[in-house]
């Protein structure tokens, strides 16, 4: 332990630490342990498997911002919770990799490509890992990770467990429009770069779609028959509101003009019985027969 012999004798210093530690931390733990058995260090666990998986990805995300992946490689290394935790192999200082629930197993392809990349790049460049030694099991580990990724393209997302699930919760998770991988994904990030891997997310999609899509069940993203009927229904109604408003607006406007030319014949007829309307002005005398004309 590196212990800093400078408060040794700082009898008040180690009282308030003892205080803390006793009736503040330990006690903290014992009320947790007195509601649920074992809590404190399932959290811990919980903790350090998270921390590994932030770890894990800002490694991944790091290096792929750095090689330049395309956008739709970037959108899934980026989220944390598309990353699987590990399980230390006992008597060894090497993990084997679990598997997501929710991970396809040409996401999980995608992965394991990154992370040769990763290691080929650390050994050019003559870096000494520090990282963990993650392998794969023979039999799928299950991941204790449950919390899904949002928002992914599609084939992230294992077809089986996606159709699965409910049409409102199949909405929530993935975008079901866009598709990330090339159909084997261990074909990927290769030196010889595949061509379709240069593709813009779009081109992309439109290139893979019909070879991905039938996997998955996306009919909450169709519109039914009656959603459509009910969707020209409304567009019915709403263009015979606005036509009878222009109708209506129409008719206005004629009688506006109606009453505008009656009111005009009314002060004809009183000018023609008017009189002549006369001002003198010195010697000379002036006539205005009509009167509405003088302004």
């Amino acid at each position: 332990m590196n212990v800093n012999l400078k408060f040794l004798d700082n009898i008040q210093l180690l009282e308030s630490t003892y205080n803390h530690i006793v009736y503040f931390t330990l006690a903290k733990r014992h009320k947790q342990e007195m509601k649920e058995s074992g809590k404190y260090l399932r959290d811990k666990e919980r903790q350090a498997i998270l921390r590994a998986r932030l770890r894990l990805k800002n490694l991944r995300y790091t290096f792929g911002v750095s090689q330049k992946f395309p956008r739709r490689y970037l959108k899934i290394l980026e989220n944390v919770d598309s990353h699987s935790d590990d399980e230390r192999i006992p008597g060894s200082n090497k993990y084997h990799i679990k598997t997501l629930e929710c991970q396809s197993k040409n996401a999980s392809l995608f992965m394991q490509r990154v992370d040769e990349e990763i290691s080929k790049a650390e050994k050019d460049n003559g870096k000494t890992s520090n990282r963990r030694e993650r392998l794969i099991p023979d039999e799928p580990l299950k991941s204790v990770c449950t919390r899904v990724p949002k928002g992914l393209p599609i084939d992230f997302y294992d077809p089986s467990w996606f159709n699965s699930r409910s049409a409102g919760h199949k909405t929530l998770i993935a975008d079901a429009f866009n598709i990330a991988f090339l159909p084997d994904a261990s074909q990927s990030l290769r030196g010889i770069q595949h061509p379709n891997e240069r593709l813009g997310d779009k081109k992309f999609t439109d290139k893979y779609w019909d070879q991905v899509i039938d996997r998955y069940d996306i009919s909450h993203e169709i519109p039914n028959e009656e959603e459509l009927d009910d969707s020209d229904e409304e567009l019915d109604t709403k263009s015979e509101v606005e036509s009878t408003k222009e109708e209506s607006d129409g008719e206005e406007e004629v009688q506006e003009l109606a009453e505008l030319n009656q009111l005009h014949d009314q002060d004809t007829e009183m000018e023609d019985v008017r009189e002549p309307d006369a001002f003198t002005h010195g010697s000379s005398h002036v006539v205005f027969e009509n009167e509405w004309s003088a302004w």
